[in-house]
């Protein structure tokens, strides 16, 4: 671990975000990340859905966005899985008819299927005790 000792005041969370990226190596932690969660609809058909839940993590707190390029579901994950996004959700036909999301961690993979509410509720809860979701 790099150790600074530095006084001035300029230039210090520079440092700071530079070790955090060092550290991580950009896998940074679900409370860390950027983005948070990505959802990525089955196809443009889902996609006022995702938008809706998108909206109400963000009203949550959680940082998220919706994946809208026009690709195909194995390549939507790779990319999130490439950007190192720590919680992607797939909205289809099935996951709008049940208001829920399937989840899959990079830390802990495929979860299952999840309720819309009890992710939010569960995303703010790790996100607020620094863990994983």
């Amino acid at each position: 671990c790099p150790v600074m000792i530095h006084r001035a005041p300029f230039g210090s969370l520079e440092r700071l975000i530079g070790i955090l990226i060092e550290e991580y190596a950009g896998d940074f932690p679900l409370w860390l990340a950027p983005t948070q969660t990505k959802l990525l609809p089955v196809n443009s058909e889902f996609l006022p859905f995702a938008q809706e839940v998108v909206a109400q993590m963000r009203q949550a707190g959680i940082r998220a966005e919706v994946d809208i390029s026009n690709e195909r579901l194995g390549k939507l994950i790779r990319n999130a899985e490439k950007a190192k996004i720590p919680v992607m959700a797939v909205v289809g036909a099935k996951e709008v008819e049940s208001n829920s999301l399937s989840i899959r961690t990079r830390a802990a993979g495929e979860l299952g299927s999840i309720a819309v509410p009890d992710v939010i509720q569960k995303m703010t809860e790790a996100i607020a005790n620094y863990e994983n979701f």
